[in-house]
C-alpha cells in the first residue's frame, strides 16, 4: 500500500519540480518522533521530590511491580521556528549554539550531557553567523578538529580528529571515497545542512570500519511544520557572487505532507589568481506522515563543482622556509590557465522511515544510493631546481568514480524492569562501494615560482603516460546491540558489534607496473562501553573504553595482504550543563593506541609492513553559551600529543605529522533589540592553530598562527516593521590578511592558508503569520 500511494503521487506529478519533490522523502521521522531522555537536573529535582524512587516512568514499557505507563502518542507537530517543540538529534537545535540532543554517539536521540563520549554540534545557526562555504570551514571553531590538510582550494574535505583523519557522513549513512586517488568523494555544501555533528573516539561499536579518532556526521536540513521561504543575495572579494533559496511548508492542511526544496548557485573566483570555484546544488525533500506513529522522508540531492585550478601546492622554499627570492604570495597561480579545469559531479537519492509499533518498539529505516565522478587535468609544481625559483611542474589527469548503496536497519525497545531502565537498540547495516580510479602523468613545462609566464605549451593529455587505472568493489556488513541502560542518576551505555568487511582490487598495466589483483576479506568485532552519572547541579562526569578496527588495502612484498589496523580508546571527562541557562560544557582527557600501522619495508624500500604503531593522549575543552536571542559564545581548546611508538624506521618518539599539538579558538556574537542600536549584531572570533611536523622524521615544523574573524549585521525590521525579514550580514575573515601555511606534507606540497575573504549576504525570510 505504501508503494502504491508513492508511485501514484510520484506519477500526477505534473511538473519537475514535483517530480524532484516525489524524490525527496527521508528525514522528518527522526526529527518528530518525541525520545526518551534524561532529565534535565531541575526537571529531576522536582521530579524526585514528587514521587517515590522506586517508581519508574520516563521511559516507556512495562516495570516489575509498577503499572505500564499509558501510550503517549506523538505530540503535535511543533513550532520549530517559533522556539517552541521537542528538539530531535536528526532537526534544529532550537536554542542558539547549544544543542541538547544528538543521535551520532549513540543512533538514538540522546541527551548530550549524558552521553558518556565528547560530542560537539555546530548548528544551523552558527552556520549562518559564521557564513562557511565548505564543510572544513564549518569547523573551524570546533576544538580537536584539523581542517584544511590540502589547501583551502581543494575539491575535497579531508578532517582530522584527534590526529587520525576521520571519514564523512551524511543522516547516518557514509559518503563514499574512491580508495585510488580519493578525488571521487561528495563535498557537502554547508548551506544544505541542518547541523554537523563531530563524534570524537572509536565509533566502530555503532558504525563499523572507522579510525579511532571518530566521524563526522551532517545532518540534511529535512521539512519542517511552519511555512517559510528564504531568499539570500551574496557577494564578496574575489569575484564571488552567489543565490540561495530555502522553501518549506505543508502541502495541505492536514500536515501529512511536508515539503521542501534548497538550492544554490555560485560563480566565483578564489585567492589565487584565474582559479575559479563555481556551484549549483538542489536538494528537495518530502515528508509523508499518514498518522502519528509513522514518517517517511526521502531526500535527494544534484550538486555540480567546476572550475579551473583544481588545487595548488606549494614547496617549503618560499612559504615555510626562507628563499632569497621572498615569500609565495596568496595569489601566486603556479598551473596553467589555458589547460588546467576541474569538474566534479554528485547525485543522491535515499529516505528514512521510522514507525512506532507501541509504547516500547519502534522501527527505523535509513537508505541512500549515491554516485561521484570527478574529471579534472592540471599542472602542479612537484619539485624545485637548485635555483630555489624554478618550479619542476608535472602535467596530470584524473578520471575517478564511485557507486554507492547504503542501508542501516534499527529496531529500538524501550522498556523498563525495576530499578533499570532500557533504551535497547539491535542493528543490522550494509554498505557497498564500486569505484574506479584512473590516473595519468607527464612532465610538465617548469616555471618560475616568483614571475611566472602563463601561456607554455602543454602535451595532450591523451599522451600522458598511465600511473593508475585501478577498479575496486568494496562490502561491509554488520550486526550491533546497544543498551543504555539508567540507574537512577547513572546512565551506563554498552555496544557490541560484528563486522565483515569485503573488498577487492584490480590494478590493470600501467607505464609504472604490470596487473595485479588483491582480495581482503576482513573479519573485526568491537564495542564501547561507557558510564555517566548525573548531579542535580548539572555536574555530569564519565568515562568510556572503546575499540575501533579499519581494513587496510594493499599488501606486503610477498604479497600477505595487510591486516586491518585496530584501536583502543581510553577516555574520561565532565560535562556541565549550568541549572538555569542554556549552556554545557564538556572537558575530555584521552589517550588513543592505534597498531598495525603501515611503516616502511626497510628490505624492500618501495613496500610497506605492519609494526607500526601510534599513541595520542591529549585533552579537549568546548563551552557554548546563549543568553535568549541576543548572545552567543563557542570557546575550544585542544592539546595533544601524537607519537609514533613503534615503526622500522628511526623515528620512533617522533610527532605525528600533519598534527597541530594545539589549538584554540573563540567566538561571540551579540545582538541588540532596544535602543538606539536595535536591530545591529556584531561578532568576532580568534583562532590560534600551533605548530605542526611536516612528516614523520621531524625535517621542520610548520609554524603556529592565529587568525581574526569579525561580522557585523542589522535586521531592517527595527528600521521599519514593514521589512520584517530582511537582513544584511558582513563577514570577515582573516581580518588583518594574516600570511600562513596551514600544513605540508614534506618539502614540496604545502597548503597556504585563507586570505581575507569578504562576504555580504543580503537575505529576506517570509514567514506567514
Amino acid at each position: 500500500m505504501l508503494r502504491m500511494n508513492l508511485k501514484s503521487v510520484c506519477l500526477g506529478a505534473a511538473s519537475v519540480i514535483a517530480l524532484s519533490i516525489c524524490i525527496s522523502t527521508e528525514s522528518y521521522a527522526q526529527s518528530t518522533l518525541p525520545p526518551v531522555t534524561v532529565d534535565a537536573p531541575q526537571q529531576r529535582s522536582a521530579a524526585r521530590r514528587a514521587k517515590p524512587r522506586t517508581t519508574v516512568s520516563r521511559l516507556r514499557g512495562p516495570a516489575r511491580r509498577v503499572a505500564a505507563p499509558s501510550r503517549q502518542p506523538l505530540p503535535a507537530q511543533p513550532s520549530f521556528a517559533a522556539g517552541t517543540g521537542i528538539e530531535r538529534g536528526t532537526g534544529p537545535v532550537l536554542n542558539g549554539y547549544v544543542a541538547q540532543q544528538s543521535v551520532t554517539a549513540t543512533k538514538t536521540d540522546t541527551s548530550l550531557l549524558t552521553t558518556s563520549q565528547a560530542v560537539s554540534v555546530v548548528p544551523r545557526r552558527q552556520i549562518e553567523d559564521q557564513q562557511p562555504q565548505t564543510l572544513s570551514e564549518t569547523l573551524r571553531y570546533t576544538p580537536g578538529a584539523t581542517v584544511n590538510s590540502y589547501g583551502v582550494n581543494s575539491v575535497f574535505d579531508t578532517i582530522k580528529v584527534r590526529g587520525f583523519e576521520v571519514p564523512i557522513y551524511l543522516d547516518g549513512l557514509r559518503l563514499p571515497v574512491d580508495p585510488g586517488t580519493t578525488f571521487a568523494s561528495q563535498r557537502l555544501e554547508p548551506f544544505g545542512l541542518e547541523r554537523v555533528e563531530v563524534l570524537r573516539g572509536p565509533s566502530s561499536g555503532l558504525y563499523g570500519q572507522s579510525p579511532p579518532g571518530g566521524l563526522i556526521n551532517a545532518v540534511s536540513k529535512r521539512p519542517q511544520p511552519v511555512p517559510f521561504a528564504d531568499l539570500i543575495l551574496s557577494g564578496g572579494n574575489f569575484d564571488r557572487a552567489q543565490g540561495s533559496f530555502d522553501f518549506n511548508g505543508p502541502l495541505e492542511s492536514t500536515g501529512q505532507w511536508l515539503m521542501r526544496m534548497t538550492g544554490l548557485v555560485r560563480e566565483a573566483g578564489t585567492q589565487l589568481d584565474f582559479q575559479r570555484d563555481n556551484r549549483y546544488h538542489f536538494a528537495p525533500s518530502l515528508t509523508w506522515r499518514p498518522d502519528a506513529d509513522t514518517s517517511f522522508t526521502i531526500l535527494a540531492s544534484v550538486q555540480k563543482s567546476y572550475g579551473r585550478g583544481y588545487q595548488q601546492y606549494v614547496p617549503a622554499t618560499g612559504t615555510v622556509l626562507p628563499n632569497p627570492f621572498g615569500h609565495i604570495p596568496y595569489s601566486r597561480y603556479l598551473g596553467e590557465p589555458d589547460f588546467d579545469r576541474f569538474n566534479t559531479e554528485h547525485a543522491a537519492i535515499g529516505y528514512s522511515f521510522e514507525h512506532r509499533f507501541n509504547n516500547y518498539l519502534q522501527f527505523r529505516q535509513n537508505l541512500r544510493y549515491s554516485t561521484t565522478s570527478t574529471n579534472l587535468q592540471a599542472l602542479r609544481v612537484d619539485g624545485v631546481a637548485p635555483d630555489q625559483r624554478t618550479g619542476i611542474r608535472t602535467a596530470l589527469g584524473v578520471k575517478a568514480s564511485t557507486e554507492n548503496f547504503a542501508v542501516d536497519n534499527q529496531l529500538q525497545l524501550d522498556v523498563a524492569t525495576e530499578p533499570l531502565q532500557h533504551k535497547v537498540l539491535f542493528g543490522v547495516d550494509y554498505y557497498t562501494q564500486k569505484g574506479s580510479s584512473f590516473f595519468n602523468m607527464a612532465p610538465g613545462p617548469d616555471t618560475d615560482l616568483f614571475a611566472p609566464v602563463y601561456g607554455q605549451a602543454v602535451a595532450p593529455i591523451s599522451t600522458f603516460a598511465t600511473a593508475l587505472d585501478s577498479r575496486s568493489d568494496q562490502h561491509q556488513a554488520g550486526i550491533y546491540l546497544q543498551d543504555q541502560i539508567k540507574l537512577d542518576r547513572l546512565v551506563l551505555t554498552a555496544t557490541a558489534r560484528a563486522d565483515r568487511a569485503d573488498s577487492t582490487t584490480t590494478n590493470l598495466p600501467t607505464a609504472f607496473g604490470p596487473a595485479s589483483a588483491a582480495q581482503q576479506h576482513d573479519n573485526a568485532t568491537t564495542g564501547r562501553i561507557g558510564a555517566s552519572y548525573l548531579f542535580d547541579n548539572g555536574v555530569a562526569p564519565y568515562a568510556a573504553y572503546a575499540t575501533s578496527f579499519q581494513p587496510t588495502p594493499g599488501t606486503t612484498f610477498a604479497g600477505t595482504p595487510f591486516r586491518p589496523t585496530t584501536g583502543t580508546s581510553k577516555e574520561i571527562g565532565i560535562k556541565y550543563q549550568p541549572v538555569g541557562t542554556n549552556a554545557l560544557f564538556t572537558l575530555a582527557f584521552f589517550d588513543i593506541t592505534q597498531q598495525n600501522v603501515l611503516t616502511t619495508d626497510t628490505a624492500n624500500p618501495f613496500f610497506s609492513i605492519q609494526t607500526g604503531e601510534i599513541r595520542v593522549k591529549g585533552l579537549e575543552f568546548e563551552g557554548r553559551f546563549s543568553l535568549t536571542d541576543r548572545f552567543d559564545l563557542i570557546a575550544g581548546y585542544s592539546h595533544i600529543d601524537p607519537r609514533i611508538t613503534k615503526d622500522t624506521t628511526p623515528v620512533v618518539g617522533n610527532v605525528v605529522s600533519e598534527v597541530p599539538l594545539e589549538t584554540a579558538s573563540l567566538w561571540g556574537l551579540y545582538k541588540e533589540r532596544t535602543g538606539v542600536f536595535a536591530g545591529w549584531g556584531i561578532g568576532a572570533g580568534a583562532r590560534y592553530i600551533g605548530k605542526s611536523y611536516s612528516d614523520s622524521a621531524n625535517s621542520f615544523a610548520i609554524p603556529s598562527y592565529t587568525v581574526f574573524d569579525a561580522l557585523v549585521s542589522y535586521d531592517f525590521a527595527y528600521l521599519n516593521p514593514q521589512w520584517r525579514g530582511l537582513t544584511f550580514q558582513l563577514n570577515v575573515n582573516n581580518l588583518t590578511n594574516k600570511y600562513y601555511v596551514s600544513n605540508c606534507s614534506g618539502p614540496i606540497y604545502c597548503a597556504l592558508g585563507n586570505a581575507r575573504t569578504v562576504l555580504g549576504t543580503l537575505r529576506y525570510r517570509f514567514q506567514p503569520g
